[in-house]
């Protein structure tokens, strides 16, 4: 790589020779830091360490303040916001050790995988499905600016997190994105390839393969690189080509997330296609369905948020230590409330008022963390009590404001509302936050009938399981937070459900 001029400085790269190993493994270096220069804030996207050799400078990680003197050894993980100022009175040097990824041998081997062909809707459908499994995992708590597009060039998902370039210069926001995550089809999305934006950031496209077919791509990135040291953005950070490389990485990582699911989605499916044949007579196809239901049934009703109990059992060891006696005895009646109704309950349905019973004392629960700025309407009729309902069906949906949908505002409004028309009852979920746009809508709808391991997804299929066609159950454009929306049939006690109907309420 030899020697990179920077507006505040300059690195001087050690190469490992012709065999271009500075893509490969470890990246080392000898960065300097001109007298009273400033090394703007940038994110490291791979593990760096280095050693100070001369000078005396001041470093922010994460807003926290570092003395950097010579014969001094840091370590900084992946992911943390670095900043450095040299306040000393000659160059600031130290030599950096960086680790991108090695060889992308998953990337080689896909090359030689014999392809199958998927029909567009396919490809399309498939991405959708596997963008909601991974955006839950772990894209939605990224610090990056990343976009995600599918073949068609259409916006699929995008972070909430932008760089503060793009938020002075392009009116960047939660909303709305950059102007440069919506964008039309381009000819060579299916190729790795590095563009900059009109206001001369630099943007990565990585595109996404599955056996063969391109389902689309991801754009991330949003740096500034100059090619000379005369060519400066002011206020931006002259990003290094080590930490290019560990954005493009992370993107990587990304791409090879989605594939491994669409791998898993279609392992689960060809599992499932070859049951279907062994069981070839209506008898054993009637005894797998009701064991898979009841598998279903099991997994989504025992599913309890650990992050929700831990905080929970946290609050309570507080109270305790505060001598709340009283409150602390009635969030253990609560919790023991909700495990009595999840652990000793065999039903498939259940009055309306006890999963409403249920969902109360969860919500209790919830006051013990976020106390007065936790705000819950609902409209409850107690003539609606007697409907019967799926068992434990309206706190996973709740629970996915809390996990998903709430934001950093200090008040948060919850507000769940019934209302019986016609032979449906329609149930409303809505809670303040971040808001969903057609996109999002869009995304969450395909994933939740996909049959995913996602909470919302679950619900949709124990319904369809009980009620077949005959219901709604959707997320809908709200731009004061989010919204799900589900209809079905209003049956009692008198009515039931086949031979489901509980017989201990």
């Amino acid at each position: 790589m030899g020697i990179q001029e920077k507006d505040w400085g300059s690195i001087e790269w050690m190469d490992n020779g012709e065999e271009g190993l500075f893509q490969k493994g470890l990246n080392v270096g000898i960065v300097t830091l001109r007298t009273g220069a400033h090394q703007q804030a940038h994110v490291h996207y791979e593990e760096q360490v280095f050693y100070v050799i001369q000078g005396q400078a001041i470093s922010l990680i994460n807003g926290e303040k570092v003395s950097l003197s010579a014969g001094k050894f840091f370590r900084w993980p992946a992911g943390v916001t670095h900043e450095i100022f040299n306040i000393g009175n000659i160059p600031f040097q130290h030599l950096l050790i960086s680790n991108p990824s090695g060889i992308d041998l998953d990337q080689f081997l896909e090359e030689k995988k014999v392809a199958h062909y998927l029909t567009e809707k396919q490809k399309e459908d498939l991405l959708f499905m596997a963008v909601e499994a991974v955006r839950t995992q772990f894209l939605e708590t990224l610090p990056y600016a990343y976009a995600i597009f599918d073949l068609n060039g259409r916006l699929v998902s995008r972070s909430v997190y932008q760089t503060e370039f793009c938020r002075k210069n392009c009116g960047a926001g939660e909303n709305d994105g950059c102007p440069c995550m919506v964008k039309d089809k381009n000819p060579e999305d299916e190729k790795e390839r590095m563009v900059s934006c009109p206001k001369g950031m630099t943007l990565f496209c990585i595109p996404v393969f599955f056996s063969g077919n391109y389902l689309g791509h991801i754009q991330g990135g949003y740096i500034y690189q100059s090619q000379q040291i005369t060519e400066t953005l002011q206020e931006v950070y002259d990003t290094p080509e080590s930490t290019a490389i560990g954005i493009r990485n992370l993107l990587k990582k990304i791409a090879k997330a989605i594939k491994n699911y669409c791998e898993f989605e279609e392992f689960r499916r060809e599992l499932l296609d070859r049951e279907m044949k062994i069981n070839n007579s209506r008898e054993k196809q009637r005894i797998l369905m009701t064991s898979l239901k009841k598998a279903e049934y099991a997994v989504t009703d025992l599913k309890i948020n650990n992050h929700f109990l831990f905080n929970t059992l946290n609050s309570m060891a507080s109270m305790a230590l505060d001598g709340g006696q009283m409150s602390l005895y009635q969030s253990i009646v609560n919790l023991s409330k909700m495990f009595h109704y999840t652990l000793r309950n065999q039903s498939n349905i259940v009055p309306l008022s006890k999963e409403m019973e249920f969902l109360r004392a969860y919500l209790q629960l919830q006051k013990l963390r976020y106390g007065e700025n936790l705000h819950v309407e609902d409209n409850w009729d107690k003539s609606f009590g007697e409907y019967l309902v799926p068992f434990h069906f309206l706190q996973p949906i709740v629970e996915n404001a809390f996990v998903h949908g709430f934001g950093e505002e200090e008040n948060k409004y919850l507000k769940i509302s019934f209302e019986k028309s016609g032979k449906y009852l329609k149930i409303v979920v809505q809670n303040s936050g971040k808001s969903m746009d057609e996109a999002l809508c869009s995304s969450i709808n395909k994933a939740m009938k996909s049959n995913t391991s996602h909470g919302i997804s679950m619900i949709y299929h124990k319904l369809s399981s009980i009620y077949g066609k005959d219901f709604h159950f959707m997320a809908i454009q709200d731009e004061e937070g989010g919204c799900f929306s589900m209809e079905i049939p209003v049956l009692d006690r008198k009515e039931g459900i086949g031979d489901d109907t509980c017989s201990d309420l």
